[in-house]
């Protein structure tokens, strides 16, 4: 009697399927070349992003209204992080309340760490002129918020 794995294969098929596997002709170095280059992609996106905030470094959206704070709020998964940024700093709170670490990144990395109380508030020194992003870390659970610039 063949045994029935948990995913429904038997020993026998899953055997079949990697002897087929292992007999299969190599891959073209240009297929594996192709591949490779097209991974360095990846994250075009958010290195245009950050090249276009870095350029347009020089205004700030908030100072141009008139108002010297932004309130931004950013959502992941399983939870989002609100924030009010202005020239004494950065506050925040998890959403939902509770404990949490958040790292302040900028392009040169990461610049300074905080620690959510119980309610998930947070406070981060003022952020120099340039990009940037935190990192928050629930438990087990991590979030990378979009590029903002302050």
């Amino acid at each position: 009697m063949t045994a029935m794995s948990s995913s429904g294969w038997t020993d026998d098929e899953l055997l079949r399927e990697l002897r087929a596997a292992l007999n299969e002709p190599p891959v073209d170095e240009s297929i594996i070349r192709a591949a490779e280059e097209a991974f360095a992609w990846r994250a075009v996106d958010a290195e245009l992003e950050l090249l276009l905030l870095d350029a347009s470094s020089d205004i700030n959206p908030a100072l141009v209204r008139g108002d010297s704070s932004r309130t931004l709020t950013f959502n992941g998964e399983r939870f989002s992080v609100t924030v009010e940024i202005d020239e004494s700093g950065i506050v925040g709170q998890l959403i939902p309340p509770g404990p949490g670490q958040i790292t302040l990144i900028t392009p040169d990395g990461p610049q300074a760490l905080a620690h959510a109380d119980e309610v998930g508030y947070f406070s981060l020194p003022a952020p120099a002129r340039a990009p940037v992003r935190l990192e928050c870390v629930v438990g087990d659970d991590r979030f990378v918020t979009e590029w903002a610039t302050p």
